[in-house]
């Protein structure tokens, strides 16, 4: 799998897209940064999406030694907003579900670096435990976002797929997880993270309605004649981008402008499968 990614990058001509940053406007995916998305940091994996304290720390040491300036959604928000080019080494650090990994590992790590990140929490589980992964509690969440470099987006009320919704519902799981969310942490949610990445442009529509700036997928399914804004692809951090010193890691982040929609794939698969 991993020869596979690694081919695709090798394929793909960059200089196709090689655009000055003058010629970049938000309809051009690669007028975006680099953004990754994380799901928990644990000690000892459970899931393919897991990575290990030790991975997560090596992968932040290497955005620092490579001069990567972290952004917080507030950032990312404005750039956009404005109209202004990001800059050149920039990264959009997120993390979906609302693991309480985030909390105990990726929090103070983050901190002790002084960088930035996005957490995209699904409301309803909030204080709750789900098999062996427990979630963020109330407290946490408030902690965390008491510090301006970290933001809170919306994972939805309950991660169901938003497609499979009708419309009332699909209001209900982005308003209601909006409002209480920024009853929780006294921001405003700016965006949100569509559950495994499913969207359409009925979804889109439903996103806007309900007072969203931004969207974030996993792969890149198209803009659907909708503002790219609403259809951000991420880089998916599990473990097989570990392997090797980190090697799919390092290439994804530096070449993610020109990735094929194929490298960002989710591959959650347990671990007792490989």
């Amino acid at each position: 799998m991993r020869k596979f990614f690694l081919s695709l990058i090798l394929v793909i001509s960059f200089t196709s897209f090689a655009f000055a940053k003058s010629e970049l406007n938000q309809e051009d995916r690669a007028y975006f940064p680099a953004v990754i998305m994380y799901h928990d940091i644990r000690t000892e994996p459970l899931n393919y999406f897991d990575v290990l304290v030790n991975d997560f720390c090596a992968q932040l040491d290497w955005l620092k030694a490579n001069d990567y300036e972290t952004l917080s959604l507030e950032d990312f928000a404005a750039y956009i907003r404005n109209n202004k080019p990001f800059p050149e080494k920039s990264v959009l650090i997120t993390f979906d579900d609302g693991y309480n990994g985030i909390y105990n590992y990726a929090f103070p790590e983050l901190k002790k670096r002084d960088m930035k990140a996005t957490f995209f929490i699904t409301a309803s589980v909030i204080d709750k435990l789900e098999g062996k992964y427990p979630h963020v509690t109330t407290q946490e969440l408030q902690e965390i976002a008491s510090d301006k470099n970290f933001s809170i987006g919306s994972h939805t009320m309950t991660h169901s797929n938003l497609m499979k919704m009708t419309h009332e519902e699909k209001i209900y799981e982005l308003r209601e997880s909006k409002r209480i969310l920024e009853h929780i942490t006294g921001r405003e949610v700016l965006a949100m993270a569509y559950p495994e990445g499913n969207y359409d442009k009925a979804v889109i529509e439903s996103v806007k309605e309900s007072g969203y700036e931004i969207a974030f997928a996993v792969q890149d399914r198209g803009l659907l004649d909708e503002r790219a804004c609403y259809s951000i692809p991420r880089i998916y951090a599990g473990m097989e981008l570990i392997q090797d010193n980190h090697a799919l890691f390092k290439e994804y982040v530096k070449n993610y402008k020109s990735m094929p929609p194929e490298a960002f794939k989710e591959r959650w698969q347990p671990i007792k499968q490989y």
